[in-house]
């Protein structure tokens, strides 16, 4: 994905890739071909989301031209809300590359907020031969959430069949509204080395290091995008790990007539990556967060595709989209719940229309739209 500023002009939207990276809100290109353009003309700020087709497999293919905002002649103006104006309301290659170990961290020990890593904390997840133990129990201090623990991957955030191994990246998830801050300091390629090596190292003996001592593992996102359900059943948006295997594993489950923080991450998380969902029907649960296939629409198969993330200008952008191989499967748009991004506090800039929502797989903006929330604006996704 690659975010490109632009002034007065708005790119045509096109095809949206299934498996897409996180957007890169810095304008670098991030590998998957999922395109963000942010617009600036005065005041005014618009985006369009941007992507390629995706293959009928689910894997994404890359486009084999891009369009550029410079060879775009539409323009396009956004509309401000404010709260008051709102009525109401499988498995992916392995993510553990060898790699370089971070040259201080403190040794294994008692957790707190940004301290040593713990032992365990007398969990009894599964840890195959050879793999390393997952440090974290359920219910811990530091807002760690465990992925899976009976499966091979024992708590990490990694796809079930893979496994923490010693010299090697091993990323963990955070609870809903937080994201993870320890990765690897020397990545700095969006699709390249590195690209998979968030969370702790383990090394040659299977030790493991905290790459950033100073940092907490887990720390609170923008926390300003939350999902509102006010269906009978929960539904469950599933983040991608990046970086990491980009699996959307990690759970943020808003149960029925009620709400969940998303974890929308600042300007200054890994090379400015954004968060990616992938949202699941109604009545579904943290089991669906896995991928799907043609013939079981969870996952990267679910009906609907979330982002979030914060621009270096300050502001926050948010997301909607139907996701294309929902519909190409064949999968029933009959009885499927719609998608509104609602403002609840201060003042957000909404596309051209004053909207941003998906209903029964068409959305207000051919493909998807986004909302710009500028410091002290909130928004959600209600799912309705």
């Amino acid at each position: 994905m690659r975010v490109f500023s632009a002034v007065a002009t708005l790119v045509s939207v096109v095809s949206v890739a299934v498996h897409a990276a996180p957007l890169a809100l810095d304008g670098g290109l991030i590998g998957d071909p999922l395109e963000i353009f942010i617009q600036s003309a005065g005041n005014t700020l618009t985006a369009a989301l941007v992507g390629s087709s995706a293959s009928s497999s689910g894997k994404t293919s890359s486009s084999s031209s891009r369009t550029s905002s410079s060879s775009s002649s539409t323009s396009s103006s956004s509309t401000s809300h404010s709260s008051t104006s709102q009525s109401s309301s499988s498995s992916s290659s392995s993510s553990s590359s060898a790699a370089p170990s971070p040259s201080s961290s403190p040794d294994n020990g008692s957790s707190n907020s940004s301290g040593g890593i713990p032992d365990g904390q007398g969990n009894n997840f599964n840890t195959p031969s050879g793999a390393v133990k997952f440090p974290w129990n359920y219910g811990n201090s530091d807002n760690v959430v465990p992925i899976t623990p009976s499966s091979s991957n024992g708590g990490w955030a990694m796809s079930p069949n893979q496994q923490c191994m010693p010299n090697s990246w091993c990323p963990y998830a955070c609870a809903s509204g937080y994201y993870s801050a320890q990765w690897d300091p020397s990545a700095t390629l969006y699709n390249g080395a590195g690209s998979m090596n968030g969370g702790l190292f383990a090394d040659a003996s299977g030790k493991l290091k905290k790459p950033f001592p100073e940092r907490p593992f887990c720390v609170p996102g923008m926390m300003n995008a939350a999902i509102r359900n006010t269906l009978g059943q929960s539904v469950s948006a599933c983040q991608t790990v990046y970086p990491g295997n980009e699996a959307m594993i990690i759970p943020t489950v808003a149960q029925a007539g009620g709400t969940a923080q998303l974890n929308i991450v600042p300007s200054s998380y890994w090379l400015g990556t954004s968060s990616q969902f992938y949202v699941n029907k109604a009545g579904s649960t943290a089991e669906q967060c896995i991928w799907g296939t043609s013939a079981e629409p969870v996952g990267n198969w679910g009906p609907y595709i979330f982002g979030g993330g914060q621009g270096k200008d300050g502001n926050t952008y948010i997301s909607v989209q139907y996701n294309p191989l929902y519909g190409q499967a064949g999968f029933s748009k009959d009885g499927l719940y719609s998608v509104k991004i609602q403002c609840t506090a201060g003042n957000c800039n909404f596309p051209a229309g004053g909207q941003c929502q998906c209903s029964q797989g068409v959305c207000s903006v051919d493909n998807g739209c986004t909302v710009t929330l500028p410091a002290g604006a909130k928004a959600e996704f209600v799912i309705y």
